[in-house]
């Protein structure tokens, strides 16, 4: 069978043509509109601690109780100490919750202030030497409650800690005074000890003085090897050894032994103008 003369297998062709030649932008969708897809409802926004959550945070931080002195309370979202001490070492913790950070200040009899900022994530534990006396002690937050601060007082538990207090303050007994520009350093091992000062390069005077042992050996070289100064026997009696050096490149390392249970050692460079 065929059209105007067509067969009928071209005709079916002829037809699949035409719908496929059919402009695309002429189809348009009229069936029922489709309901806007839900949105997704909004993030619940955490509620803020109160401030007696915040309390108690800090003295869970300071293994403390919440009316322990150094706490805060109702009437002060601040943690303050007041107190006489004997003679001795001591540390400090301070706590915050409730807000980024805090400062924890001590004053000593001499009513000078000394500032140390912390952030809330830890506490703050901070070792210093008393020489007997009044101290106060606080840890302010910047804002108000529902933010809390605490702070606590104990003995120092660190050995360690009295240690090298001890050996900063037997280094500046002997290194005194201090001397416009010095580098300085103290050490202390059972070992031969290896200690390093940034200096840039020029001529210097190296000033040393050892204790716990009959004799030391020192020597010095730079950063990148050199010897500048060939290893040497130091008394140990108390005086203060002293000798040229000159570093023609950056830093300065020095070596100093054998070491011992009570071997320190206190170092200096100190500026003797430019090679």
């Amino acid at each position: 069978m065929s059209l105007g003369g067509m067969p009928a297998r071209r005709i079916r062709r002829f037809i699949v043509a035409a719908v496929l030649a059919m402009p695309l932008a002429g189809c348009e969708y009229s069936g029922p509109d489709e309901p806007p897809a839900p949105s997704s409802p909004p993030a619940a926004t955490p509620s803020a601690a109160s401030f007696k959550d915040n309390i108690s945070e800090v003295a869970r931080l300071l293994e403390a109780s919440p009316t322990d002195p150094g706490m805060p309370s109702e009437a002060e979202p601040a943690g303050k100490l007041s107190l006489e001490l004997a003679p001795g070492d001591y540390l400090v913790t301070g706590a915050c919750a409730g807000v980024y950070g805090a400062k924890l200040t001590l004053v000593k009899a001499d009513g000078v202030p000394e500032v140390t900022s912390f952030e809330c994530t830890s506490t703050l534990d901070r070792f210093f030497r008393h020489d007997g006396g009044p101290l106060t002690i606080s840890a302010v937050p910047p804002t108000g409650s529902p933010a809390a601060t605490g702070v606590k007082v104990q003995v120092n538990p660190d050995r360690r800690a009295s240690q090298l207090e001890d050996l900063s303050d037997w280094a500046a007994q002997q290194l005194q005074p201090r001397l416009p520009g010095e580098l300085r350093g103290t050490g202390s091992g059972n070992t031969t000890t290896t200690a390093s000062l940034s200096a840039p390069p020029g001529q210097y005077e190296l000033h040393l003085v050892c204790a716990g042992l009959p004799v030391a050996e020192l020597s010095v070289s730079t950063w990148k090897g050199a010897e500048v100064l060939a290893p040497v026997q130091v008394p140990c009696g108390g005086s203060v050894f002293k000798a040229p050096v000159v570093l023609p490149t950056e830093g300065a390392d020095l070596t100093m032994g054998p070491g011992g249970l009570d071997s320190r050692f206190a170092y200096r460079l100190v500026p003797r103008g430019q090679p």
